[in-house]
């Protein structure tokens, strides 16, 4: 395995950002540079909870094992407190350097497929709302996209003025100011879904996941409904388990068993 935390200058953040990539060996022990001519990897682009960075995902659950036995290389982004945004107080440009500007960065360094039916996307909570914020951006760019329980859509969580208590989703204010701001724009994931359904663009496949025990079980449950009666299609998963890295290690596994990823340059089965 290569397992590589990358430092570059983001031009849109004008700061040095990181980002974790995996790139999986062909057979285990062997090595990458019998990798064939031309190949590029399938990709899973996986996005962290909030308040977390790039190298949570690699940290906290076998990651690493999971991209080797599917032969998938793995991108992990972090964007700390930024809800995924750029940011409406400050202007800090966190999900342009996500969505944008890192893509370009590692596939220009990196073998990574740029075919949309070799690209998922999938995020633990926060990281749930910044998955489908993205894959709405263009619905046609990924071939499938998980949530592990995720925040769905924030707008519906915001006030009209922005007033939210400091211990309870402190970055809102922020990063998202005001419902009034949000509502009805690219940030707002069900009006992105009706866009897109409107403009017939062509989903894809869904897995989401939460656990009765989750704190967001509740709200999870209602943006499930809401998802499915606007038209959005998924596999839904509700099983027991906590707001956790424990809940997100065991469904990453199962979304990329999920995903039957066929004829990889992968590590011989053991």
């Amino acid at each position: 395995m290569a397992n590589i935390r990358l430092y570059y200058f983001s031009e849109a953040l004008q700061m040095k950002v990181g980002v974790n990539v995996i790139i999986p060996e062909n057979t285990w022990g062997h090595s990458l540079m019998h990798r064939p001519a031309g190949y590029r990897y399938p990709v899973l682009w996986l996005q962290t909870g909030g308040g977390f960075d790039y190298t949570d995902w690699q940290r906290y659950t076998a990651i690493e094992l999971y991209a080797a036995e599917a032969g998938i290389a793995v991108v992990c982004s972090g964007t700390y407190c930024s809800g995924y945004m750029d940011t409406k107080r400050g202007d800090f440009k966190y999900f342009t350097q996500l969505s944008i500007e890192t893509p370009q960065v590692v596939r220009h360094l990196f073998p990574l497929s740029e075919d949309p039916k070799e690209n998922y996307i999938a995020g633990f909570s926060m990281g749930g709302y910044g998955t489908l914020k993205w894959m709405l951006r263009d619905p046609e760019q990924f071939a499938a996209f998980g949530l592990f329980s995720g925040v769905k859509n924030v707008a519906d969580l915001l006030s009209d003025d922005g007033d939210v208590p400091r211990d309870t989703f402190f970055m809102f204010p922020s990063a998202f100011s005001s419902r009034k701001l949000i509502a009805d724009t690219p940030d707002d994931v069900v009006y992105m879904i009706k866009k897109q359904k409107a403009a017939g663009k062509k989903f894809p496949r869904g897995y989401i996941a939460t656990g009765v025990e989750d704190t967001h079980y509740e709200d999870n449950l209602e943006f499930m409904e809401k998802y499915r009666q606007l038209g959005l299609e998924f596999e839904a998963t509700i099983d027991h388990g906590e707001h956790n890295w424990e809940y997100c290690n065991r469904h990453v596994k199962r979304f990329i068993d999920w995903l039957n990823i066929q004829g990889t340059f992968q590590r011989d089965k053991e």
